[in-house]
């Protein structure tokens, strides 16, 4: 296990600093069909969006990488998306409230903000496929491969193997854009909407896994809340880990530069988040945009005290807040 460890993280350093090499060597054209796809509805998800983005950049031979935003996506967030690569477009925000207000219903505020913003994609029919991400899922390999994914529909099974689940997470999806599939998939969430706010999960579920058009993909591709290998990506869903950029704790630039080991627990997930955050604010000059962003805590960035200490000591914390 520990070779396959170590052999893992020299292969994340290999296609960090060489993967357009790959690309430009091996003649890889990025194709004008293919789109990688993420949204994200106010600035809260910005930093994963950026780290996302910049994975991208340094794994992926596909260049077209588009950002829903919503109106509420600050101009300054807009264009530190477009700095990483990002071709930022806004679009109507989709979720509970925006489905109750067009049932003329209360809104009861159900579910996550923009969850369903993602269903605008249907109708970019001038695409063959789009590979839909999550702002916080951060990819650890090249992935392209997605793209050749014979499927109307497909996406990583809920649970890894050996664990009954028969569910997709939605943090990751590869479809085939259609007008059809669009207005069909609108119309069954308003179906639905008459008696509950169905989640886009379990809507995209019904509607493609209920008809069979459904292929599962492998827990690697969208790993979650442990250490699996082989992992593709880590998607930074619920709970464990805290999501990096609101948790209490972080590490250092200097702990996070510093950090060079194979991946054996959660948290290094968390750390590794920070070193490619770090390495998107120096080779993009974004540092201006950081400082004045609400995300900035500089005691931290330049304490001494290591995000192990910091967890540690906000567990002793809530403990005896609980006592």
């Amino acid at each position: 296990m520990a070779c396959l460890r170590l052999k893992e993280w020299k292969l994340y350093k290999l296609e960090s600093a060489f993967g357009q090499r790959y690309c430009q060597e091996k003649g890889i054209k990025s194709q004008k069909e293919f789109a990688w796809l993420t949204a994200l509805v106010n600035d809260d998800f910005a930093l994963p969006a950026l780290v996302l983005g910049y994975s991208l950049q340094k794994f992926s031979c596909q260049k077209n990488m588009i950002a829903f935003v919503s109106e509420d996506v600050t101009s300054q967030t807009r264009e530190a998306l477009r700095k990483v690569g990002w071709e930022v477009q806004q679009h109507e925000r989709l979720d509970c409230d925006w489905l109750q207000r067009k049932l003329g219903k209360k809104e009861t505020h159900e579910g996550y903000i923009g969850t369903h913003t993602r269903f605008h994609a249907w109708g970019f029919t001038q695409f063959s496929k789009i590979v839909y991400l999550d702002p916080d899922y951060m990819p650890m390999t090249n992935i392209d491969e997605l793209f050749d994914v014979d499927s109307e529909f497909a996406a990583s099974v809920c649970s890894r193997p050996g664990v009954l689940d028969p569910c997709f997470n939605a943090g990751m999806l590869v479809f085939r854009p259609e007008n059809r599939s669009k207005k069909e998939i609108m119309d069954l969430w308003f179906g639905t909407g008459k008696y509950h706010c169905a989640n886009d999960q379990v809507l995209l579920w019904h509607y493609y896994a209920d008809k069979g058009l459904y292929t599962a993909l492998p827990y690697a591709y969208n790993v979650r809340r442990i250490i699996y290998r082989p992992m593709k990506a880590f998607h930074f869903a619920c709970c464990v880990p805290p999501k990096p950029w609101s948790a209490t704790c972080r590490p250092s630039r200097n702990e996070a530069k510093a950090f060079d080991k194979p991946i054996t627990e959660v948290d290094h997930m968390a750390i590794l988040f920070w070193k490619n955050l770090y390495e998107v604010l120096e080779k993009y000059d974004l540092e201006k945009w950081w400082k004045e962003s609400w995300f900035s805590r500089q005691k931290q960035e330049y304490g001494n005290r290591t995000y192990k200490r910091c967890w540690e000591d906000s567990l002793y914390y809530y403990r005896d807040e609980n006592l």
